[in-house]
């Protein structure tokens, strides 16, 4: 009889807390996902320049493993994006999710030692701008205007950086623990993984 109150009490609760931020799970899913995903992205990318990902996979097939994963990124940011609109948690206005600066949500975290603040939200949104731009332009110039595509595209860098930090910085799951670890390992290998690409394509020469 008391369990069976329990676990009644415990599902009307449970219940009640899905129903009154359903929309935060989606959130918060997505945003997990559009950071996996970009990391995959940048991560394919660099060994598409360096050549490391034609040993293990054959061009034609990587470079749609590359696009399929470019495509999953604008799905997951679509998604984060518009849950954003019907989340009661941390109420949003239109203009607070589509222009930079106008929101100064933050977990009140701080990376490296350095507190973003109110640019989190804002490199979020200039990321997820970016990001649009660099898979639209992908479409349409990587084989008309190949130079300006390629211009366009150094800029998926800074959209990286601007993610992973808009992630630790509004994250409620990424304010500290194993999570927030895990992601400032992504982050470094990230880096490193940069620096690289730049030795091997020339852009970082050994000094004689």
């Amino acid at each position: 009889m008391v369990y069976n109150i329990l676990a009644s009490t415990a599902l009307q609760l449970t219940t009640s807390r899905i129903g009154s931020s359903w929309a935060w799970y989606f959130i918060r899913g997505a945003g997990f996902a559009a950071l996996f995903l970009m990391f995959l992205l940048m991560i394919s990318g660099i060994g598409h320049i360096t050549g490391l990902t034609y040993k293990y996979i054959e061009p034609i097939k990587a470079w749609a493993i590359h696009k399929a994963i470019a495509f999953g990124l604008v799905f997951a940011i679509l998604v984060h994006v518009i849950f954003l609109l019907f989340d009661h948690y941390v109420s949003f206005s239109l203009p607070q999710i589509f222009v930079p600066f106008l929101n100064k949500y933050t977990n009140g975290t701080s990376l490296f030692g350095v507190n973003f603040g109110m640019f989190v939200v804002a490199f979020g949104i200039i990321s997820m701008y970016l990001v649009f731009l660099i898979v639209l332009t992908s479409l349409g110039w990587i084989d008309t205007k190949k130079k300006l595509w390629k211009w366009v595209h150094y800029s998926s860098y800074i959209a990286a950086i601007m993610v992973f930090i808009h992630a630790l910085g509004a994250g409620t799951d990424l304010k500290y623990g194993i999570f927030r670890i895990f992601m400032i390992f992504l982050l470094a290998v990230l880096v490193v993984a940069t620096v690289m690409r730049l030795y091997r394509t020339g852009s970082i020469k050994e000094k004689d």
